[in-house]
């Protein structure tokens, strides 16, 4: 069984641009910006751990995914906060825990600074994945063409 840990990354963690390399080849259409570009995004939020954080998991000690929890969400159609977002593991670590180990280290992480529920947005696939993770589907819309779900963890905290 693979050993899978996670950590926050401060903003001079050498981890930050291979986050950044991965987010912008997984979400370039939605971010439409450049590694560099996305590095300084990662830097700052990465700076300002009191409400955000950007989180890596590795796998065997080798950098494995990427997940953010951010106070707002990119174009997004709810008022609401705070977000766990960019939800990233890479193709070889797929389906080894990597994903939900990601995801309930950023709902510690929203726990322990007193936050009672997390949003996400998700595609109708992604949905059922977060579902089995006890997240529930809030609303459904269309997003630029694209069926979207507004999902809801409450965290209890």
């Amino acid at each position: 069984m693979a050993s899978i840990q996670t950590k926050i990354l401060d903003p001079s963690a050498s981890e930050v641009s291979i986050c950044a390399r991965w987010r912008v080849a997984e979400f370039a259409d939605v971010l439409g910006t450049s590694v560099e570009m996305e590095e300084q995004v990662l830097k700052a939020i990465a700076a300002d751990q009191n409400r955000q954080v950007v989180l890596i998991a590795t796998c065997d000690g080798v950098p494995a995914g990427t997940c953010l929890l951010v106070t707002s969400e990119i174009d997004p159609i709810h008022n609401v906060s705070p977000w766990l977002a960019g939800l990233y593991v890479a193709p070889e670590f797929r389906r080894l825990g990597v994903g939900r180990a990601l995801i309930q280290a950023v709902e510690k992480e929203a726990r322990s600074r007193g936050v009672p529920r997390l949003h996400l947005y998700a595609g109708n696939e992604e949905a059922s994945y977060y579902q089995r993770l006890s997240w529930e589907v809030a609303d459904r819309f269309d997003w630029k063409g694209l069926p979207t779900n507004l999902m809801v963890r409450e965290l209890g905290a």
